[in-house]
């Protein structure tokens, strides 16, 4: 019988720091007015880009296919899923602009804060039912 030795692995401040690139956060609660972790993360992603840009900007945000997937990981088709529920949520607006096209986004602010403040109500709604009908065994 063959045995193949294994190579041992060294550890190196290099290797863990590409292991360990920055992380990957987002904002749970959007979580339930977007339907999923995926566009959670993309909308989330893009509130916080929202936050750095130029006023000039109206808003609007710039970013290709290959710069959402290294913020966020996600792949080409999470993103056009997550995109896509977005839309069809009302918390983003597309337009593309220019030749060759770039595709360019805008977060519907008022959207989001809306759905944030109708899934508050529908929480509470839900915690003072259960307060007042007590548990269930």
């Amino acid at each position: 019988m063959t045995v193949h030795a294994i190579p041992e692995i060294v550890v190196t401040t290099e290797l863990l720091l590409q292991v360990f690139d920055a992380p990957v956060s987002f904002h749970r609660c959007l979580i339930p007015i977007t339907g999923g972790v995926t566009a959670a993360l993309l909308l989330s992603q893009a509130l916080w880009v929202t936050q750095e840009l130029d006023p000039a900007a109206q808003g609007w945000i710039e970013k290709s296919r290959d710069q959402w997937t290294e913020e966020t990981g996600l792949s080409r088709w999470e993103q056009q899923t997550a995109r896509r529920a977005l839309r069809d949520a009302g918390f983003l607006e597309e337009r593309r602009l220019g030749m060759p096209a770039r595709l360019y986004y805008r977060v519907r602010a008022d959207h989001v804060w809306r759905a944030l403040h109708d899934e508050a109500r529908r929480a509470a709604e839900l915690m003072r039912g259960v307060a007042r009908d007590g548990c269930e065994a």
